[in-house]
């Protein structure tokens, strides 16, 4: 026969709503100054991304533990519901993200492609081929977004990066929620 756990039984998530350092963390989730301590090494115990971190970002998602010196609604049920449901939540924001960058992509290589056009015609040539400042400015231009075009390109693979360990630290956390 299975046994049913109450919702005070299981492990919570937080995630912080704004940015805060350790301390105040502490002080937010436990019923008094005494217990603050111990439970922040619980909590880093659970968490080790922020084992060595003076203070957490607005957003920060934290495993807490089932502890008696927390306060009672610290953070959220955490069942493999929960935490499928906020890698949920990631996969869309990173979906939303990365289409952001391809159209931010899309209208910078536009805007080089009406800038190239423009200076094709024989007027801008002329232009061009009589004014050696702007035949520097224009390389320099030329170089500029080919490394922003590199830089966006190197960003792009870290963010697929990012997300496969966001992907594996789910699945890790999933693990360890049953």
């Amino acid at each position: 026969m299975g046994t049913i756990q109450r919702e005070a039984d299981l492990m919570r998530i937080l995630i912080t709503e704004k940015a805060m350092d350790l301390p105040a963390l502490a002080a937010s989730l436990t019923r008094n100054a005494r217990t603050a301590e111990a439970a922040l090494e619980r909590v880093k115990a659970l968490n080790p991304q922020i084992a060595d971190a003076q203070g957490l970002a607005a957003g920060t998602v934290l495993i807490l533990p089932d502890a008696a010196e927390l306060k009672p609604g610290a953070g959220e049920p955490a069942g493999a519901e929960s935490l499928a449901d906020l890698g949920a939540l990631m996969r869309a924001g990173l979906r939303d993200l990365d289409a952001r960058a391809s159209r931010l992509d899309e209208r910078l290589a536009a805007d080089h492609a009406a800038v190239r056009d423009a200076l094709k015609s024989a007027t801008a040539k002329r232009l061009v081929e009589g004014d050696p400042l702007l035949q520097k400015q224009l390389a320099a231009a030329e170089a500029q977004f080919k490394a922003d075009q590199k830089r966006a390109a190197e960003m792009r693979a870290q963010m697929a990066e990012a997300a496969k360990l966001a992907e594996a630290e789910f699945a890790k956390r999933q693990n360890l929620l049953g």
